[in-house]
């Protein structure tokens, strides 16, 4: 009774502690990015003792017994993974039923077992606070059910039931090696069966239902090491709101080669205009200019392959935007950087898409006299795609609207 009271309250611990640490989990994530990520392997070494009413009347202690344990599982992301762990050796039970009438002498009954479990590993240091590569002790508590087998009848070999809880505590060496020591209790019919006492088949002890505690020293291998992936979790109406901002950018940009060829034909016109009077140029260029603008404005600037330089064929798109700016003083702009997904990680693509994007903006407040106040920049990485052609999306997108 004693050890459904521990297992129960166990349990209470375990989940109350789960949803106290999703109260406060951070909005960056992290997963195991491929199916091979994280899959580990561990043996350990330890002692067990058969949980039983005649065991503790007898001497705990005196019932304990070697036990090896080989564990194969996967962590799914830093807080939560499964295992099956095989475990066991011998189990030892003393009793001094008087069923024999021999003056309280205690018998000796053992037998061979192996339990096999299934369990689900929850992460408590990363469920507690927010998830460190470079963390060196980690705590996990794992529960599940399992089988025993051995042979507790008289037969070759029996099957029973299982159902188990354990709590463990990890050292971890390196991204691939780790220490680790756990205790585990099981919770089973009982194996001990005898015809000792009456000729018929009989539990030998006192209950029907028993357990087995054990405490285990190993060490567990990663497989390629730990390897978690971050990323930035978004609510649906967030990811709705960018994709129809994509769309809406990608349909856009098919104007983007017409407003180029609108800023160079006012810029001819300028030169062109250079020997008549100021008032005439004024009058041209503010014409050419309102020739080009758009109430929905949207300029493209490519970049080469892992480079975030604005080359010097890009310039006249900048010029067009400032002078854009310029003619409609009420006008705020983005600069959106991208990056194409096929060049690199998330995490480099959303580096360098950022840096394209502090270029671009860089340029049109320094070069191009741009307020900073009406100009902002973001890098999107390779979030979205807003082009099918990989080399399109190497590319920083400016939007803005009167």
């Amino acid at each position: 009774m004693k050890i459904k009271t521990l297992l129960f309250l166990s349990l209470v611990v375990g989940a109350s502690c789960s949803v106290s640490a999703q109260t406060s989990t951070p909005k960056v994530k992290y997963s195991s990015e491929k199916f091979k990520d994280n899959i580990f392997i561990s043996i350990g070494v330890g002692v067990q003792g058969y949980l039983n009413t005649d065991n503790f009347d007898y001497g705990f202690g005196k019932v304990m017994e070697p036990l090896v344990n080989l564990s194969v599982g996967k962590w799914m992301d830093p807080c939560w993974g499964l295992r099956a762990q095989l475990s066991g050796w011998q189990a030892k039970l003393y009793t001094d039923i008087d069923r024999l009438n021999n003056g309280n002498v205690y018998n000796k009954f053992q037998h061979k077992y192996v339990n096999f479990n299934v369990d689900f590993m929850l992460n408590l240091t990363n469920l507690w606070r927010q998830y460190n590569p470079d963390n060196k002790w980690d705590m996990t508590l794992f529960l599940g059910p399992g089988l025993s087998f051995g042979k507790f009848h008289n037969k070759d070999v029996d099957v029973a039931i299982n159902g188990s809880i354990g709590l463990g505590g990890k050292y971890n060496i390196n991204k691939y090696w780790a220490i680790d020591l756990e205790a585990r209790t099981h919770i089973m019919p009982t194996f001990f069966y005898t015809t000792k006492y009456s000729g018929s088949e009989e539990i030998a002890g006192r209950s029907y239902q028993d357990g087995l505690l054990s405490v285990a020293l190993g060490a567990t291998y990663t497989f390629g090491g730990k390897k978690f992936v971050a990323y930035e979790r978004s609510t649906a109406s967030e990811r709705q709101q960018l994709n129809d901002k994509i769309n809406s950018l990608e349909k856009e940009l098919k104007n983007t080669q017409s407003q180029l060829d609108a800023a160079k034909v006012a810029e001819a016109v300028a030169k062109k205009e250079l020997a008549r009077t100021e008032t005439e140029k004024a009058e041209a260029i503010t014409k050419a200019t309102a020739e080009a603008a758009r109430k929905d404005f949207r300029q493209y600037v490519g970049f080469t392959i892992n480079k975030n330089a604005v080359t010097a064929e890009q310039m006249v798109v900048l010029q067009a935007v400032a002078n854009y700016m310029s003619a409609n003083p009420n006008v705020k702009m983005k600069v959106v950087g991208y990056a194409d997904r096929q060049s690199g990680k998330a995490s480099y693509n959303l580096k360098i898409s950022e840096k394209r994007a502090k270029a671009v903006y860089d340029l049109l407040v320094k070069k191009f006299r741009v307020p900073a106040e009406r100009l902002t920049y973001i890098g999107l990485g390779d979030q979205e795609q807003p082009f099918k052609e990989d080399v399109y999306n190497r590319s920083v997108i400016i939007l803005g609207e009167r």
